[in-house]
């Protein structure tokens, strides 16, 4: 294969790379369309997105036992086919299929398109999330949605180069003082000790055959519930994720149901775009890192207490510059070392670390006003986040309008259907029970 530029990769990026053995490490993204989708404009589209965000016209390769970013040979990309359509009576089991489709992005460009063709449109994006977090999906089908409608205009559509040099969270070491490389090395060491001990007091029931039987799963909270989360943020001084969160950590205790009170950690992402001026600018990257919240849960906790809990855990981590923090051990590992021997040395630690740990991905609000096709918003929008292989369990927040999503990729052979409705159906009870409970008190 011809190839052309080549780029190191973030640390994040490594990282990323590492936690493939965890999971499929693909990102999906699920909605309706009011009309028709054009395949070959659809694939244009594609195309031209990878001049303004070049990093999706890269792939991962090996050279000397280092992985780097080679680019794809332009004849390559200009004869691939991003996006296929079919039409489907059973359009649920076409969208399972293909969000359980294994796709080695080395081989093929890092995105693929299925249109599916109902009553109503539906259009499935899969994209790698090596090198791109949830937010910077989000900004990717927005932009290549953008392209898509602009190719309906006569004008000729061309889109800014982009640029690689912005990915990396070396942006914000402006950010820092001297005197934070001490604060950052002591609150690393000390969240390290309390992970490690935390890591394993969760036990979800699983079972404990070793083949995947990969299924995804959405749950829409009614539209009530953003009105029951926005009256107990203002009472409480609490955040939508605080709330959300915290209804996670009780419906996973309610399952679990531990002998004992402990401290129980949940993975969470953290956006690092928020650290830079002006919000940061608009750009795909992989630019999350992770929260190890440990909250310590009692029988008697009421959501409002756990979300308290889970406010000041999260608020010590974020004191402290998380994702720098959470790496002083990982970045000497994956630069300084051969990357195969650090790879083996940081798969082991997150295995002996997060194995159990449940996941909580929130990928904040879905802007579908900027989302259009047909010039109209898109619509019942679902993000699926990476599916995690058993025993992990890792589900995606998200909301849109007035919808708040729950979804979560799992295996049936390890964890039943029944368990995965009971802990979104736990999660949406508690919200409207302790709003009702709120709203009755104060009348």
């Amino acid at each position: 294969m011809k190839t052309t530029n080549s780029s190191r990769l973030t640390l994040l990026d490594k990282v990323n790379v590492c936690l493939q053995d965890f999971g499929d490490h693909v990102m999906h993204l699920v909605f309706d369309v009011e009309g028709k989708v054009d395949v070959n404009q659809m694939n244009r589209a594609v195309r031209l997105s990878f001049i303004e965000h070049p990093i999706m016209a890269q792939r991962l390769i090996y050279q000397r036992g280092q992985p780097r970013w080679i680019e794809w040979d332009g004849d390559t990309l200009d004869r691939a086919k991003f996006c296929h359509s079919l039409s489907s009576e059973n359009k649920e089991t076409d969208i399972d299929k293909f969000l359980v489709q294994v796709v080695d992005f080395s081989l093929q460009p890092m995105v693929l398109i299925q249109i599916i063709e109902g009553k109503t449109t539906t259009v499935c994006i899969k994209v790698s999330c090596v090198p791109i977090d949830g937010r910077g999906f989000l900004i990717y089908v927005e932009r290549l949605l953008a392209l898509y409608e602009s190719l309906n205009e006569p004008s000729n559509c061309q889109p800014e180069v982009g640029d690689l040099t912005q990915r990396s969270t070396r942006a914000l070491i402006r950010y820092f003082q001297p005197a934070d490389a001490i604060k950052l090395a002591i609150s690393s060491f000390r969240n390290q000790l309390q992970d490690s001990i935390t890591a394993n007091n969760w036990r979800i029931p699983s079972q404990k055959n070793g083949q995947l039987d990969k299924a995804y799963y959405c749950h829409t909270l009614p539209p009530s519930s953003l009105g029951d989360i926005i009256r107990l943020r203002q009472i409480h001084q609490l955040t939508f994720n605080d709330i959300l969160l915290a209804a996670y950590y009780l419906s996973l205790y309610d399952i679990i149901k531990p002998k004992q009170s402990k401290p129980f950690c949940v993975l969470n992402t953290y956006d690092l775009r928020r650290y830079e001026d002006n919000h940061a600018p608009d750009r795909v990257a992989n630019y999350s890192s992770f929260i190890n919240t440990n909250v310590p849960i009692v029988d008697d906790d009421c959501l409002i207490s756990a979300a308290k809990k889970v406010q000041q855990s999260i608020g010590q981590r974020k004191a402290r510059y998380p994702g720098i923090t959470e790496g002083p051990f990982i970045w000497p590992l994956l630069t300084l070392l051969p990357f195969q021997f650090g790879r083996f040395i940081v798969t082991r630690l997150l295995k002996h670390r997060g194995e159990k740990i449940p996941v909580f991905t929130n990928v904040g609000v879905i802007h579908t006003e900027k989302m259009r096709l047909n010039k109209q918003p898109i619509r019942n929008v679902k993000p699926f986040a990476p599916l995690e292989f058993p025993p992990k369990l890792a589900v995606t927040l998200a909301t849109s309008g007035n919808s708040i999503t729950l979804s979560v990729g799992y295996s049936r052979n390890h964890f039943s259907d029944a368990m995965i409705k009971q802990l979104f159906l736990r999660m949406e009870t508690l919200i409207t029970d302790t709003d009702r409970t709120v709203r009755s008190n104060a009348a």
